[in-house]
């Protein structure tokens, strides 16, 4: 005799559904954290002994980041950058509305990480705001955007690609791709490539001198990459 089928439980199936998309933001949240949390406090930590170096930041930036995305990728795609999350929405990988949550919850994400540090080193946590050197401008708008198109490729290229053997080691090389443009630019922009990584320490620091470049530049050299990506790339590249 053929066995019966249990008759599926709709609720409960909308239960999860419903869980697994608040989980999405709210590992945003927890992933922008940590990247926060922990760039912040090796910069201020390490800002007077210089013990690090700008390559020893490169590296935790390049570490945590890999981390993360390997921690919460599967959950959200561990996008952590307002500047991703919008290349994603130009390259019509996510809609408006979630676009929006996410941002929000990578802000949100990011004040807490500030607000952490904060309160362990005070007014010391100045030396992880983002500045551009010598008040130049120019230069600190052109390379961050330039930085972050890199990065914005490779996450781009790395996460949709058709090879499956590409795929594992998305997470090493998007991480060493932005640890690799902090040791390259850090010294000349503070390395941000990311709005929320700049506007946590800013907020709680009070200090918004330059702010906005770090809101336009990742978010245009987002956009570039996203374009070129939706060039070169075809659909059809995607894993079925």
């Amino acid at each position: 005799m053929k066995s019966k089928e249990e008759p599926k439980n709709i609720l409960n199936n909308d239960s999860d559904k419903k869980s697994d998309v608040k989980h999405k933001y709210l590992v945003e949240i927890v992933g922008t954290f940590i990247l926060v949390y922990a760039i912040a406090s090796a910069a201020t930590v390490y800002s007077d002994s210089g013990q690090l170096g700008v390559i020893g930041i490169g590296l935790v930036h390049a570490l945590v980041l890999t981390a993360i995305i390997y921690a919460i990728g599967y959950r959200s795609g561990a996008q952590v950058n307002p500047a991703v999350t919008i290349a994603l929405l130009v390259a019509r990988k996510i809609g408006g509305k979630e676009a929006a949550l996410y941002i929000i919850c990578q802000i949100v994400g990011a004040v807490i990480g500030a607000a952490v540090v904060y309160l362990m080193f005070g007014s010391a946590m100045s030396a992880s705001v983002t500045l551009p050197s010598e008040n130049n401008v120019m230069r600190a708008f052109v390379l961050e955007t330039v930085m972050t198109f890199t990065l914005v490729y490779v996450v781009l290229a790395t996460t949709t690609a058709k090879n499956f053997k590409i795929a594992p080691l998305a997470g090493v090389a998007i991480g060493f791709t932005l640890g690799f443009n902090v040791i390259f630019g850090g010294a000349i922009t503070g390395g941000s490539l990311n709005p929320a990584r700049s506007f946590g320490p800013a907020l709680m620091t009070g200090n918004f001198d330059y702010n906005w470049l770090y809101w336009i530049a990742p978010i245009v050299g987002g956009i570039i990459a996203a374009g070129i990506y939706k060039a070169l790339h075809r659909d059809t590249d995607l894993p079925e």
